[in-house]
């Protein structure tokens, strides 16, 4: 016979008489059944050789349950031989919540170490619709190999548990991966029992080389790990699209080719489990029909045929934040044009950054951006007359009028002009000095920096500038910047010592610039 069979239903030709001969052999295409479905064949005057049904059906729609996954003791997923670590749970809990942590390096004592992270799948099950007793779940993870060694061949794993039973050993790869490379693990799609979720059994965990191995040759190393992802998805009965399964039996009744398609010709293969539309009046779930949200941002609605839809357009946060937009034409999301700032055109007493953008033609269209930091600054001049030194002969002069304020943190480069006449109408010597100071710490930013000497033998008068200058690094702001001076008189007279104003030859100022954070 072929592979599609012959004969009739008894359903319809009221059965098969078992003393006949067999039925003949008919031209039926060979397994496996085509796209339509097979014709009967008859020969004249004889009964059709086979029967074939066409019924409408619906299939399921999967759709994703809300789940989490909590840090738990990796003890039991322990399979490597050698030594095992577990990473802190703490940071296992910020690594499972799709934040970064860090697996730390072994101290090299422990050859072949792998450390471990483990977390238990726990759903909402008041996300579930209908009675499924399975679902899919699926994972992935980012790591980054920290160093400073190379990780010694497939140096991971990225499984899925159920009790004390791996279903899912995905080794980490590419071998030996360098310090500073990045590798992405995946836990395909894998269908696990309902109750197994629920009795909290479904464990994901990753491992990963942390310590020596004397096999490679390579020592300790760190990993960082983050963008962790945990998919859960269900199918509800019946809420899938509507097919046709056409289903043909030979003359004992024997199925002997099924198709679906979605018009009769066009091949479909439904999602399990199928329902009979007759079946779907009621929410695609005989059994329990699904409670439908009445929020606004629910996207399932029920059709006039008691069947859940889910629209073609996807469902849109109605945050005023959201730029994306569902218009007649389709889903609009803005397009964004960016626009630079010119070298110089941001101009500020305050912080201020210009932006460099280059548009790439292309799909998608990709974007150069740079930056220049316009720093925080600033200049004084100190409008005063200069302070009398010699009066205070060897004592600490400030100058509050040079005062400069450094805002924030940061490394930032000051200098100072120091304004000076120093003068003496019999002979004598001495000379003048002068610092920097953070006043608000009290700590001395510059050593004592010569700024004039004298030592004549007879009348002599000098004036000038001279230039103190320094880097300084400031962990918090606002600090306050002052010069001081002072005179020292080291023989004879000395008729006039004053620095630090302003006189018809120039004046003293301060300056900052913040070089870098």
């Amino acid at each position: 016979m072929s592979a599609c069979g012959c004969g009739q239903s008894p359903l319809v030709i009221g059965g098969c008489q078992p003393s006949k001969p067999a039925c003949p052999p008919v031209p039926c295409l060979p397994a496996p059944c085509p796209p339509a479905p097979c014709p009967p064949v008859a020969r004249p005057g004889s009964r059709p050789s086979e029967h074939c049904e066409t019924t409408p059906l619906r299939d399921s729609a999967p759709y994703r349950v809300t789940a989490t996954a909590t840090s738990t003791d990796p003890t039991p997923y322990y399979t490597i031989a050698n030594t095992h670590a577990a990473v802190d749970p703490v940071v296992a809990q910020t690594i499972l919540n799709s934040g970064t942590g860090t697996f730390p390096a072994d101290d090299g004592t422990h050859n072949g170490q792998h450390t471990w992270l483990a977390g238990v799948v726990h759903i909402d099950p008041t996300t579930l619709r209908g009675n499924p007793t399975s679902v899919t779940i699926s994972a992935s993870v980012h790591v980054h190999n920290d160093g400073r060694n190379t990780a010694c061949q497939l140096y991971g794993r990225f499984a899925l548990w159920n009790g004390t039973t791996p279903i899912r050993t995905d080794l980490l790869g590419p071998p030996d991966l360098p310090a500073g490379g990045d590798d992405n693990g995946v836990i395909p799609p894998t269908t696990v029992p309902l109750a197994d979720v629920l009795a909290g059994k479904i464990v994901v965990e990753l491992n990963l080389e942390t310590g020596n191995d004397d096999a490679c040759r390579v020592g300790p190393k760190q990993w960082t790990v983050d963008s962790f992802v945990l998919t859960v998805r269900a199918s509800a009965p019946g809420c899938g699209r509507t097919f046709l399964r056409t289903t043909c039996r030979d003359c004992d009744g024997a199925v002997t080719c099924t198709t679906d398609t979605l018009d009769g010709s066009t091949p479909y293969a439904p999602v399990p489990p199928v329902v009979p539309v007759a079946s779907c009046q009621d929410g695609c779930a005989p059994a329990r029909p699904p409670c439908v949200s009445t929020d606004r941002g629910n996207a399932l609605t029920r059709g006039s045929d008691g069947c859940l839809y889910a629209p073609d357009t996807p469902a849109l946060d109605p945050s005023p934040c959201n730029a994306a937009r569902n218009t007649t034409g389709g889903l609009l999301v803005p397009r964004i044009d960016l626009t630079g700032i010119a070298p110089g055109g941001n101009i500020s007493t305050q912080r201020s950054v210009d932006i460099d953008v280059t548009g790439t033609p292309g799909c998608p269209e990709r974007w150069r951006i740079g930056a220049r930091l316009t720093p925080v600054s600033g200049f004084r001049n100190a409008e005063r007359q200069h302070a009398d030194l010699l009066a205070q002969t060897g004592t600490d002069v400030p100058i509050p009028e040079s005062d400069i304020v450094l805002p924030e943190a940061g490394v930032y480069h000051i200098d100072s002009d120091v304004r000076y006449a120093l003068g003496s109408a019999t002979g004598g010597s001495g000379y003048i000095i002068g610092w920097l100071r953070d006043e608000t710490t009290d700590t001395l930013l510059t050593s004592f920096t010569q700024i004039a000497v004298i030592n004549a033998a007879r009348q002599q008068q000098y004036g000038g500038t001279t230039h103190i200058m320094t880097e300084y690094a400031v962990t918090s702001g606002p600090r306050t910047v002052r010069l001081h001076l002072m005179f020292v008189l080291t023989g004879g007279r000395i008729t006039n010592a004053e620095a630090g104003g302003t006189d018809s030859n120039g004046a003293t100022r301060m300056r900052h610039l913040k070089v870098r954070d």
